[in-house]
């Protein structure tokens, strides 16, 4: 799994910094995560490759989340795409997106499918062999979702040395790594669990920007591998927080903790501060795996 971050601060963008977008490569597909302002330049300056992305989740519809989501649309067309394009995202997404398209005369050379969200409560909005993605319902000053990205696990491991010991033919190979029970000539059936072992970790990622601080995410993130959360505010100025609905990087610790997940990333800093290694010296406190998304860095995981 890796993640690039295309731009990770909030409000506007600068010269120096960019709005929120990210790319998630899971399974050898990409996604890509908001587009703020500027997006399709960043995918340029990365050397991230536009006929990849086939599936662009969008969490609200704040401009340094969605603004360049048009000018990337009208791109693939000037790119002579043939490819279906699917978005999600709240309801009036495809109102806007469609309107500019109408008066600019700027149809697409491709089909493009919307998928609008309205539930309050998480839903599986997408899947295919090998992922899963869900949203994360988050409590924001419009409606707004987070995205929880699940890679399926594979097929289960052989127990060669078991598979050895009870004479199970390579022909049946197939079906205990598929998770199936065996049934010997006497009759007796070997359990799976005897057979094999179970598949390696799947990883999973957690997208949650922007909300106000809310436990009610912990069950959908639970577990999760990588998580990354909004973290608008210094602590300093929590009572920014409330008015806002934005969040505190140790309030996002506070979540990464209360979820076990793994890792943490915080991004969309208010660009009041000087120094976002702040950040993390506050969020560290409470949870040690804690990293700062930049714009152009990539993790791997």
């Amino acid at each position: 799994m890796k993640l690039h971050i295309l731009g990770c601060y909030s409000a506007t963008p600068r010269t120096i910094s960019q709005t929120t977008s990210q790319i998630l490569e899971m399974n050898n597909e990409m996604y890509l995560i908001d587009c703020g302002e500027g997006t399709q330049v960043q995918l340029r300056r990365h050397k991230i490759k536009f006929t990849k992305i086939s599936h662009i989740f969008i969490s609200h519809l704040h401009g340094d989340h969605f603004y360049g989501l048009v000018g990337l649309i009208s791109t693939f067309s000037l790119l002579n795409r043939v490819n279906d394009l699917h978005i999600y995202g709240p309801k009036g997404i495809k109102e806007i997106i469609l309107l500019q398209l109408k008066l600019s005369n700027s149809y697409t050379s491709y089909k493009l499918f919307f998928h609008e969200l309205i539930s309050p409560d998480s839903e599986i909005i997408f899947e295919d062999k090998k992922v899963t993605v869900t949203t994360i319902p988050l409590k924001h000053r419009v409606y707004t979702n987070g995205f929880l990205f699940e890679q399926k696990p594979g097929k289960r491991k052989l127990n060669l040395t078991a598979c050895e010991k009870y004479g199970i033919e390579v022909c049946y190979f197939n079906k205990i790594k598929d998770g199936g029970d065996i049934k010997l000539e006497n009759g007796h059936i070997l359990s799976n669990d005897l057979l094999s072992y179970d598949p390696d970790p799947t990883p999973s990622y957690a997208f949650c920007s922007d909300t106000k601080y809310s436990e009610d995410i912990v069950p959908i993130i639970k577990n999760a591998y990588v998580l990354y959360h909004e973290s608008t505010f210094l602590e300093k100025d929590i009572d920014k927080c409330e008015h806002t609905m934005h969040s505190t990087a140790k309030q996002a610790a506070k979540i990464a903790q209360l979820a076990n997940v793994k890792h943490l990333i915080l991004g969309h800093y208010s660009t009041r501060y000087g120094d976002i290694n702040l950040f993390r010296d506050e969020a560290i406190e409470i949870f040690e795996n804690t990293y700062l998304a930049e714009d152009g860095k990539t993790f791997k995981f």
